[in-house]
């Protein structure tokens, strides 16, 4: 499980590290201390299945604040309030949108910990993130959909563009791996297809993706695409 933690004191970033390096279902954690870096991170396309997110931060923003603004970029990822103000906070968090799991103490207890992000865990599909399975070199590999930017075609192989691993290329043909794709995948050109959560927007052309990547468009298949992106952004978000 992907984990980030999320919190203005550096002493308490270090703490919440050792005690999640302790639990089993958490493979990385990623710190934060400032919230539009971590922002930045989802809009980059990283992703995270849950975050612990600290309540007061110094100079007027609150975690409540980003939680917001993470729920508008990425719905599906949880979200754990870690907070030493209990009680100034306790009416305010179901007030603002967020995919709320969980709220924990100051100073956190282990136990309760995993409990929240056990949880979580139990509520991810079987095996994790939804992935895409193919072969390369002869053995399996698992990458998860949404850290998916694009999939193009070239010659005989597929090169498959992901935040986490960067390009993988696998002998086989794109009309293969596309029957295997969710929704939030549209075939964009012959040659390409593309992942609507990465996109940042259209431009003459093509699509600009929140990597930096420029993804063609076909002429053909331009008003397609930008109608299921439009339908895909109002049902998701």
């Amino acid at each position: 499980m992907q984990v980030a933690v999320c919190d203005d004191n550096k002493l308490h970033l270090l703490e919440m590290k050792e005690k999640l390096s302790s639990l089993p279902m958490v493979e990385n954690a990623y710190l934060f201390s400032d919230l539009p870096l971590f922002l930045s991170s989802v809009e980059d396309g990283r992703s995270y299945d849950a975050v612990l997110m600290d309540i007061d931060w110094e100079r007027g923003q609150t975690g409540m604040d980003a939680a917001e603004e993470l729920y508008r970029r990425s719905p599906e990822t949880k979200i754990i309030y870690v907070t030493g103000y209990g009680d100034k906070y306790s009416q305010h968090i179901f007030l603002r949108s967020a995919n709320l799991s969980g709220y924990i103490a100051k100073p956190v207890d282990i136990g309760i910990l995993e409990a929240n992000l056990k949880k979580v865990a139990d509520a991810l599909p079987l095996g994790g993130q939804p992935s895409l399975v193919v072969r390369r070199h002869g053995a399996l590999i698992s990458i998860p959909f949404r850290e998916i930017c694009y999939i193009e075609s070239w010659k005989h192989s597929v090169k498959i563009h992901s935040a986490r691993d960067g390009m993988v290329e696998l002998y086989g043909r794109l009309d293969k791996i596309i029957g295997a794709l969710p929704p939030e995948f549209c075939q964009c050109h012959k040659s390409y297809v593309v992942n609507m959560r990465q996109i940042q927007r259209f431009q003459p052309g093509g699509i600009l993706l929140k990597n930096g990547d420029a993804v063609p468009v076909s002429r053909s298949k331009y008003n397609e695409t930008k109608e299921a992106y439009l339908n895909f952004i109002g049902t998701t978000f």
